[in-house]
């Protein structure tokens, strides 16, 4: 079934592509200013740009130390506790300063952030609450050699897909949202190590 779909992604329009385009981009400028004015009051440290990507599972954001462009999922941004974005923006930015999950990280993290590990726990649950119900929204049918879109009602199970395979397989299409260049180092912000479980 992916190949078909990566087979449809070189040929068709990406599904809602302008919808989508748009909405990202009103994040991004949205995440641009945020960002700009949380860090100015606190790490006040050079910043490349602001990108908003499609990840659902692992990342909710990312930088790029070489290029230090932070890229946030839009599932950690949209409908998230205001504190819970804050919180994922000092953690960005806490890695200009030291790269790795350390206890000084997690010490620049608390001098703006005190309560991060509930705020983090929340931002998590949110994240995961956006994905959930994109999923149960955005079930669709794919037909060869086009792509049509029904009902999840009208349709059998083991004709449908969901939506998610169908986005991390065309996250990449949409050319101002790429992957950051090969052998860079990106220090993300993954599930597994967004809360702060091993401080010493």
């Amino acid at each position: 079934m992916k190949n078909k779909i990566r087979t449809l992604k070189a040929s068709q329009p990406v599904y809602q592509s302008e919808k989508m385009t748009e909405k990202l981009e009103m994040y991004r400028a949205f995440m641009t200013g945020y960002v700009k004015r949380i860090n100015e009051a606190t790490f006040n440290v050079p910043i490349g740009g602001v990108r908003i990507g499609l990840a659902k599972y692992s990342r909710l954001a990312q930088i790029n130390l070489k290029s230090r462009v932070i890229t946030f999922s839009r599932y950690a941004i949209e409908n998230v506790p205001e504190r819970g974005r804050r919180y994922l923006v000092l953690h960005e930015l806490a890695h200009v300063k030291e790269v790795n999950h350390t206890k000084q990280f997690w010490q620049l993290v608390e001098k703006y952030e005190p309560d991060y590990r509930n705020i983090g726990k929340n931002l998590e649950s949110a994240f995961k609450q956006n994905v959930k119900e994109e999923e149960k929204s955005s079930l669709f049918y794919v037909q060869t050699p086009s792509l049509s879109l029904l009902s999840k009602h009208s349709i059998s199970e083991d004709h449908m897909i969901r939506s998610s395979d169908y986005d991390e397989d065309l996250s990449g299409v949409i050319a101002q949202y790429k992957e950051d260049e090969p052998g860079v180092p990106s220090y993300d912000c993954e599930l597994e190590n967004f809360l702060d479980w091993t401080v010493e």
